[in-house]
């Protein structure tokens, strides 16, 4: 929108107004739209007073001229017809950019309220870029056929107007920038698409109706500068001018009306008037000055603490300008404003999101979009659950729990202080029990069918499908120990192997070898495989019991 040496204030407004349009592309729409509607109103407000503060100024130069003049001194006659003339110039001009933004709030284009001024169709970009781009955009050299054209040239003109001004009528060599640069010219722009485009193009195209009003409230102000510095130029020409400012207007430009709990909120203090003679003193909490000394920043931290239910609540806030008068004393102009501060949303991922399971390692990514960067977790669990963060990434976490319940509390320690965000309440479930399998020569047994008395047997403990989806290091089994015994008659039935399982995995399977012990054995004849004891290894290589009954740990089978 602009080049060159800009004042801090226009540096300011331009990276407003571009990070506003970052937004928008990041579809954050709704806040950003009213965003860019209050960039436009304070632009709007400053401007009003810094215009009446230039014509204040411009009489006061004249009354000078003129004081002189009836002394008999005329040196200095010619600055009354300079001061005419900028000041004409500026006017024409700004109403000319006036009627855009008078056109702009149309009913037909974005229907401004008659009582509280503000724009209904904020997001209305069709119409309004028909106005700058015209029919076809594509006409002129990718310029269109529109006002955007005429508006680069009124601006740019007055520009080069004022730059000969300065340099043939004042003798001064300062230069003013362009107001409109091309897109190839402008270091702003990075993307190489777009420094092909023209500055009609890029800069009116496929835009909210409302940014174009921010805009163009902005080229006021531009003009505004331009104004106030050639009236500077002209006050030196003069041997010894005083002058005096009738209002002082406190003026604070917030970043956003929104702002999530534990960022910071910012709003830019200034004075709507025109000296550069006249440095103002900014107090308030986290107040940052502009080394110019013309304006500064307040940052505050969005304060948490929201009660049950609640989701956003009003912060509000409070500055003070000093002002040096001409008297030696100071003009105390108080800064008064509120914010909206929003909860942060708490975003869980997890393949098992609605329940914990009970001394398992369960893995959650927990996230805070809204505080991005900056968002620095720490987690704390109820009822003694262990919380480990993954060195790698900050927003993982396992969650072992051991009751029946867990709240998993959600802090962030940001801009120095631990925000408390959210509690999250989830249901501890203990592990689906595994079932037991006997494979006999490879299959699994149905327990109808006698087996073959040289058989190979293995026995097997298979975990459920889905916990071992979600938790495979938690869905590892052992069995401490498997005795086979084999009933022959109507004796008690009789140990003929003892298999030791400690250490293997019966996931894969413990294999049983019964040719020998069976070989005398008639067909018909019964044999109980029995385990001892089946334990889950966890995460941590722990073991935990599993509670099987005393039959479901048996098998029988009869040999043929």
């Amino acid at each position: 929108m602009g080049g060159g040496k800009e004042t801090p204030r226009q540096k300011m407004i331009g990276m407003m107004y571009l990070v506003l349009l970052a937004l928008l592309a990041m579809n954050v729409a709704k806040e950003v739209l009213q965003s860019f509607e209050t960039l436009g109103i304070s632009l709007r407000e400053s401007a009003k007073v810094v215009s009446q503060s230039n014509a204040d100024f411009a009489g006061q130069i004249k009354e000078a001229v003129q004081k002189e003049m009836e002394g008999g001194n005329k040196k200095n006659e010619p600055l009354i017809a300079m001061t005419d003339t900028l000041m004409s110039r500026a006017d024409n001009l700004t109403a000319y950019v006036q009627s855009l933004i008078d056109i702009l709030g149309k009913p037909e284009y974005g229907n401004k309220d008659p009582e509280n001024g503000s724009i209904e169709k904020k997001d209305e970009n069709t119409i309004n870029m028909n106005l700058f781009l015209g029919i076809d955009d594509a006409a002129n050299g990718g310029r269109g056929n529109g006002e955007a054209m005429k508006l680069k040239d009124a601006l740019n003109g007055y520009i080069i107007w004022a730059n000969d001004f300065m340099e043939n009528t004042l003798k001064d060599s300062t230069k003013f920038n362009m107001i409109c640069l091309e897109p190839k010219d402008d270091p702003s722009v990075s993307s190489a698409e777009n420094k092909e485009k023209t500055w009609e193009y890029l800069t009116f195209h496929d835009v909210p109706l409302i940014a174009n009003i921010a805009l163009l409230e902005k080229f006021k102000s531009d003009i505004n500068t331009v104004q106030t510095k050639v009236l500077n130029v002209i006050k030196q020409r003069l041997s010894n001018i005083t002058f005096k400012i009738d209002s002082l207007i406190a003026v604070d430009a917030p970043v956003s009306q929104i702002v999530p709990a534990g960022l910071q909120f910012e709003t830019k203090l200034y004075v709507s008037m025109a000296s550069n003679e006249i440095k103002p003193m900014f107090e308030g909490p986290g107040i940052k000055t502009d080394p110019s000394g013309n304006f500064a920043i307040m940052s505050i931290g969005a304060q948490g603490g929201f009660a049950e239910g609640q989701n956003e609540k009003k912060q509000a806030y409070s500055a003070s300008i000093k002002v040096p008068k001409a008297d030696g004393t100071f003009a105390l102009l108080p800064v008064k404003g509120e914010f909206t501060v929003r909860k942060p949303e708490v975003v869980i991922t997890s393949k098992s999101v609605q329940n914990l399971y009970r001394a398992c390692g369960n893995k959650i990514n927990i996230d805070v979009p809204a505080l991005g960067d900056l968002y620095n977790p720490v987690i704390s669990a109820s009822g003694g659950a262990d919380v480990i963060q993954d060195p790698a990434n900050k927003k993982i976490f396992t969650i072992v729990p051991q009751g029946k319940e867990c709240i998993v509390g959600v802090t962030s320690n940001t801009n120095g202080q631990n925000l408390k965000i959210d509690d999250i309440k989830y249901s501890v479930i203990g592990p689906p029990r595994p079932s037991i399998q006997l494979l006999v020569n490879g299959k699994v047994y149905d327990g109808t069918t006698p087996i073959p008395r040289k058989s190979t047997i293995v026995l097997k403990v298979v975990p459920d499908k889905e916990f071992m989806e979600k938790l495979p290091a938690d869905a590892r089994y052992e069995v401490s120990q498997i005795t086979v015994k084999v009933q022959r008659g109507l004796g008690a039935p009789k140990t003929i192997l003892n298999q030791a399982g400690s250490g293997k995995d019966a996931r894969v399977g413990v294999s049983l070898s019964l040719g020998v012990s069976l070989q005398d054995d008639p067909a018909g004849t019964k044999i109980y495989v029995e385990v001892d004891k089946i334990q889950r290894v966890n995460f941590k290589n722990q073991k935990v019991e599993e509670a099987f009954g005393m039959t479901e740990k048996i098998i029988g089978a009869v040999i043929n």
